[in-house]
């Protein structure tokens, strides 16, 4: 069984479509939330999820997009200095809009004798350092009702830094990340905008019978960055879109 791990695909269709074309002979896909927001593609980003039955969850954007759409009256009238998420708002449908209404918050599921459970986020951008954490937040999230004993491996599947990581925290047990589809965040919050290390590859990860492999590739963000500029974005949006896109 292979399966392609992705998450924050950030409305970045031309990101997505070039992980898809390097994978494209995955059994199954997980998405770990943030379809859209903070890119000019939402609409295709939503489509693609759906058209290739790809298994995902609510990420912190998705629910904000959901949110400017259901109080648009707030909304700017003219396409001029919007933001992002007033640009994903207002080109979305009823009909994508209930898409993204309906992911679940969290999705449980098993591969390979591997039990998962997928999140966008742990605690903002806290890790789970410890076995004990690891314990609580599974029972959480599984609903079980008292500790018991797993005779599968479990790993919990988390979006949000958009850094690729993988994090044992006990023999069977592990956190992984398979890092931003769309752009690098700028965590450490240092120059405006700047993400945190170079690359601007589309990062995600396979598990192929139980095997975790890092992966990234290279694609031409040339189209992401004309749909910026013609978008009618604010000139910090477009700064930002400088710095992800350029």
């Amino acid at each position: 069984m292979k399966a392609l791990i992705i998450s924050d695909i950030h409305a970045n269709i031309c990101a997505l479509e070039a992980v898809w074309k390097q994978e494209k002979d995955s059994d199954k896909i997980y998405c770990a939330g943030d379809l859209v927001d903070c890119g000019p593609y939402s609409k295709e980003v939503i489509a693609w999820m759906a058209a290739h039955q790809a298994v995902c969850v609510k990420g912190n954007h998705d629910q904000a997009v959901v949110a400017a759409y259901r109080g648009r009256g707030h909304l700017p009238a003219v396409a001029v200095d919007r933001s992002w998420l007033e640009w994903n708002a207002a080109q979305l449908s009823e009909i994508e809009i209930a898409f993204l209404e309906q992911l679940p918050e969290k999705q449980a599921f098993e591969l390979d004798g591997i039990e998962y459970c997928m999140q966008h986020m742990y605690k903002g951008y806290s890790t789970i350092e410890s076995r004990h954490q690891f314990e609580q937040f599974w029972l959480e999230q599984v609903e079980e009702k008292e500790h018991t004993e797993h005779a599968c491996p479990r790993r919990l599947l988390f979006g949000h830094t958009h850094y690729q990581s993988v994090h044992w925290v006990g023999n069977h047990e592990l956190w992984l990340n398979p890092g931003g589809c769309s752009y690098r965040a700028n965590r450490q919050r240092g120059e405006r905008f700047v993400p945190d290390e170079p690359s601007k590859d589309a990062h995600y990860m396979t598990i192929v019978d139980g095997y975790i492999e890092f992966k990234s590739v290279a694609y031409s963000r040339k189209k992401l960055m004309t749909a910026a500029l013609d978008g009618g974005l604010g000139a910090e949006y477009i700064e930002q879109a400088y710095h992800f896109f350029n």
